[in-house]
């Protein structure tokens, strides 16, 4: 018996690209071949960054300066370094200090008539890794428009400083922030408790430089301002 033959519907359809290919017109003769793709550009490696110093020039305060009306007015108080640093307006100028000599630098910045430093910017710590931690202390003084800031370091296995909050007030919350960040004691705070982690978090430093991830998060920070600059994502 003869098969009935296939619907219109159970015939094949022609593929798309068949189709595609049968009504493309055909080039002309002579015309050039199309250029085939051009496989991904492997990025290049990027070039080894040289190491940046840890300190930059420093430049010694004119005769006169800020460090040396603190060193009449306290000539028990041995400053290690001063030197002149970058300002807006005014003089500024940066000292070095032992830990136990901070309290009476600042009582004196804020109190001495010459000085009258009535403002604490800031204080924030820094991770110097084998040359242990550093709090830093920026004053202003609204009156004589110049500038100071105090610098003192401890070592991992010692990291407590004198607390200043009784003398500036604004340190309070200041030295809790550095206690939760890097692990640095403020003895004689009043209240030295978490301000921006749990309350048991008490053994994990975020803004040291031997947590766990400390390495990914400074190469993913390295690359992302370096594809901004190129463009990219």
């Amino acid at each position: 018996m003869a098969q009935d033959p296939q619907s219109p519907d159970e015939q094949k359809q022609p593929d798309a690209k068949d189709a595609a290919a049968e009504t493309a017109p055909a080039a002309p003769e002579g015309a050039p071949a199309a250029k085939a793709a051009k496989p991904a550009a492997e990025r290049p490696a990027r070039p080894a960054k040289e190491a940046e110093p840890k300190t930059a020039p420093r430049e010694t305060p004119p005769p006169g300066s800020l460090n040396e009306v603190i060193a009449a007015a306290l000539p028990d108080v041995s400053i290690a370094a001063a030197y002149m640093v970058p300002a807006v307006s005014g003089e500024a100028v940066a000292i070095e200090l032992k830990r136990d000599d901070v309290p009476a630098v600042l009582q004196v910045c804020r109190d001495d008539a010459r000085l009258a430093m009535d403002y604490l910017r800031c204080l924030s710590g820094v991770d110097w890794q084998e040359e242990g931690l550093e709090v830093v202390y920026h004053l202003w003084s609204f009156e004589k428009r110049h500038e100071l800031t105090v610098k003192t370091r401890v070592t991992y296995e010692d990291a407590v400083v004198p607390s200043v909050a009784a003398i500036y007030p604004a340190a309070d919350w200041h030295e809790r922030e550095a206690r939760d960040m890097f692990g640095i004691a403020f003895s004689g705070h009043p209240n030295l408790v978490p301000l921006l982690l749990p309350d048991d978090m008490t053994d994990h430093f975020p803004l040291r430089k031997d947590i766990p991830l400390q390495e990914i998060e400074e190469w993913q920070g390295e690359n992302l301002r370096e594809g901004a600059g190129e463009g990219e994502e």
